[in-house]
């Protein structure tokens, strides 16, 4: 009987099996993609991943998975281990990071026995509790995969597994599992899972919802019951759902010919147009006459949107409605009534909006980007650059998240009001001035009286940000700009910033320098200073009035690379550290337009205990719109800002670049022409295709290997 389902099964997966459909990644216990225990040679979608929780009894991990390039995931998690303890901790915890390099991902079903191949490593820094290598083959027929692999220390040898994705919403996972729990090695020794398991397989099932919620439930090492919990995320749009922005034309009566109006009857009527359906300001346009007919210039500043790219997208779609035939479309985007970059787009793009189909080899395409400051100048743009002041005032609900900071707490949090005031005003300068009101911290525990090397960490009203900026270009290219700010620059640092920067003529490249002078503020006071320069001394932080004076100060030389088909930058810092350290930074930054996520590495003359390097952490830049814009269908031009140490232990007086209120890769990373140019032609396109039944268009992003890659 067992013979007979057994063929029975195989027979239904031969007739069954669609050997063209698309591949359906999902996650394993500790978040990357694969069946339970180990990785498979598949991944999600560039920019989509997964954040989640596992329960695996004594393992609980908490995980955000994510394809960072279209051939490489990186999985962070926290784990959390209830059979090993700490000094002061109930139960053991642990940072760690797995990567993936997809190196061949075969995507023709006619090679239907050739694997997708990719190799990798599992928890390569920190504590490396369960570190180890591996290289793994996955064959894919439609609804169907099977996996086969090798790996190192924890792994154990080869392993094997199996996935059938029996509807939409149901696939099936099973894997032989050859683990060897005692390469495990938690800090202070002990075993976690305490007697050996009484089998070596595991299978289960994952459901999924259609908004990308997954939840799982499997019979592990013969004897454990695990669940798990993840939402699927998008990093190149609406992190749920629909990865394309939603807007349309607006419903306004289009003027069929220049003779229908007048040039100011016209002017006012898309002022007003733009007014009404984008978040921009201190409009001005002019109309000139050319050889083959007319050309509009419209000088504008982004104030609403996250995204410069989706500003300008919107504009052109506002003109598309309104706007007769023209000859040239000119967009000029300022920033506090300085120009910074020039779109110039052939007027066929108007009747491609209207039709909702891009030629692309004619309006998109031909479109030329540059700095702007040069084409200022022209007699074509006089009077174009009206310079208004603009005053926003709001409040804002912050949440500040601490992991695995304390060996007493894995996670302790702060909830906070923020009375914000921002000004834009005219030759470059700006304001902010930013109070924060704690309203709920959860910090102080009875073993570690709150964060001690965090200590504004605190239920005192503060000062978060306070201060002037100023950003303007002196070269009539526009390619050298200065940039200062002077005030409160974070919640630790009163001092200021000045930055030099050079940019090739597209700006794929930059180079430049830092300067910095900076005080200590007092963490317990409004706005006051310290006296002294803080130290760190076994869980204190003391007032030093020694021979160093209270300011410090630090200088980098900088530079900078973006390499364009990935929208990856690449930075490098060198020089003294805001505590005298001498050292370098790289920084590997990968945007999809408004977003970013990219890791850091410093190395300076003093390195963490135990450590070759300094510091090493993660870098993030999340816009609110995509959290709450999917709800709401609001727009909004605040980002969250984020930099997470990777490290559990560390040289607290080591490595530290002191605070900012805004650096110039934030000002300009989206307004270099070269990225701006590509960002814009996405949107643009998403706007043409959104009607597709299908929801997709030729830019949509998928997994791409190492070698395909390098090839092409």
């Amino acid at each position: 009987m067992r013979r007979v389902i057994i063929l029975c099964v195989l027979l239904f997966l031969i007739i069954n099996i669609d050997y063209g459909g698309a591949e359906a990644s999902t996650a394993s216990n500790q978040g990357y993609t694969g069946l339970w225990e180990y990785p498979t040679a598949e991944m999600p979608d560039d920019g989509v991943g997964r954040f989640g929780y596992t329960h695996n009894s004594p393992y609980a991990y908490y995980f955000l998975d994510i394809a960072w390039l279209p051939w490489f995931e990186i999985n962070a998690r926290f784990s959390l281990f209830d059979t090993i303890f700490s000094e002061n901790s109930r139960r053991y915890m642990d940072k760690a990071m797995d990567l993936k390099a997809m190196l061949w991902h075969n995507k023709d079903p006619k090679l239907w026995y050739v694997p997708s191949i990719a190799a990798g490593i599992v928890d390569m820094m920190g504590t490396e509790v369960m570190k180890s290598w591996y290289g793994v083959a996955t064959w894919r027929w439609g609804d169907f995969a099977a996996t086969i692999g090798y790996g190192t220390d924890r792994l154990n040898g080869v392993f094997a597994g199996l996935e059938w994705d029996i509807a939409s919403w149901l696939t099936v996972k099973a894997e032989y599992s050859p683990l060897d729990y005692d390469q495990e090695k938690p800090l202070g020794g002990g075993r976690i899972v305490r007697e050996l398991p009484s089998s070596k397989y595991n299978y289960g099932l994952i459901l999924k919802a259609p908004w990308g919620m997954e939840g799982s439930v499997s019979r592990q090492r013969g004897d454990e019951w695990a669940f798990s919990i993840s939402q699927r995320i998008n990093l190149a749009g609406p992190f749920f759902g629909d990865s394309r922005r939603h807007f349309s034309a607006p419903g306004e009566a289009r003027i069929l010919d220049w003779d229908s109006a007048e040039s100011e009857e016209l002017i006012a009527r898309l002022k007003s147009g733009l007014e009404k359906y984008t978040r921009i300001r201190d409009v001005d346009i002019k109309i000139e006459e050319t050889d083959t007919g007319r050309r509009l210039l419209l000088a504008y500043e982004n104030y609403g949107y996250s995204s410069h790219a989706e500003a300008m997208a919107r504009i052109l779609v506002v003109l598309s409605a309104i706007l007769p035939d023209t000859d040239e479309l000119v967009l000029i985007h300022k920033n506090a009534g300085i120009p910074v970059v020039r779109a110039s787009f052939p007027g066929e793009l108007l009747f491609d909006l209207r039709a909702r189909s891009l030629r692309e080899e004619n309006s998109i395409h031909s479109a030329v980007f540059t700095w702007a400051s040069s084409d200022i100048e022209s007699p074509d743009a006089e009077n174009l650059l009206a310079k208004k002041a603009q005053h926003e005032v709001k409040a804002m609900i912050v949440y500040e998240p601490r992991i695995d900071q304390t060996l007493a707490e894995e996670y302790m949090d702060r909830w906070d009001i923020d009375l914000i005031y921002k000004g834009r005003y005219s030759n470059g300068w700006g304001s902010i001035i930013d109070i924060r009101f704690p309203i709920h911290v959860h910090a102080d525990t009875s073993d570690y009286p709150g964060l001690w090397w965090e200590k504004d960490f605190n239920d005192k009203i503060r000062i978060q940000q306070a201060g002037l900026t100023y950003a303007n270009t002196f070269d009539r290219d526009g390619r050298f700009w200065l940039f200062g700010e002077g005030g409160y620059l974070d919640e630790e640092w009163f001092g200021g910033n000045a930055w030099a920067r050079y940019y090739g003529t597209d700006g794929r490249w930059w180079v430049g320098a830092r300067v910095a002078a900076l005080h200590d503020r007092d963490p317990y006071s409004f706005g006051g200073l310290t006296s002294g320069r803080l130290r760190y001394f076994r869980g204190r932080v003391l007032d030093y009035e020694g021979d160093d004076s209270a300011w410090r100060h630090s200088e980098f030389i900088q530079a900078g690379y973006h390499i364009p088909d990935l929208n990856l930058d690449i930075e490098a810092d060198y020089g003294r550290f805001a505590d005298n350290d001498t050292g370098y930074k790289i920084a590997a930054i990968r945007h999809w337009d408004d977003t970013a996520l990219g890791f850091y590495y410093i190395d300076t003359d003093r390195n963490a205990p135990n450590k070759s390097f300094t510091r090493a952490g993660v870098h993030m830049e999340i816009p609110a719109e995509r959290w709450f814009g999917t709800w709401f269908g609001n727009s909004s031009a605040h980002v969250w800002e984020q930099d997470t140490l990777l490290l559990s232990a560390w040289d607290i007086e080591s490595g530290r670049e002191g605070g900012h209120i805004r650096t110039p890769e934030r000002m300009m990373e989206q307004l270099r022409p070269i990225a701006l140019k590509k960002n814009v032609e996405r949107m643009l396109r998403e706007y043409c295709s959104y009607d597709d039944t299908d929801g997709t268009n030729e830019d949509a992003q998928t997994v791409k290997s190492l070698l395909e890659y390098i090839i092409h």
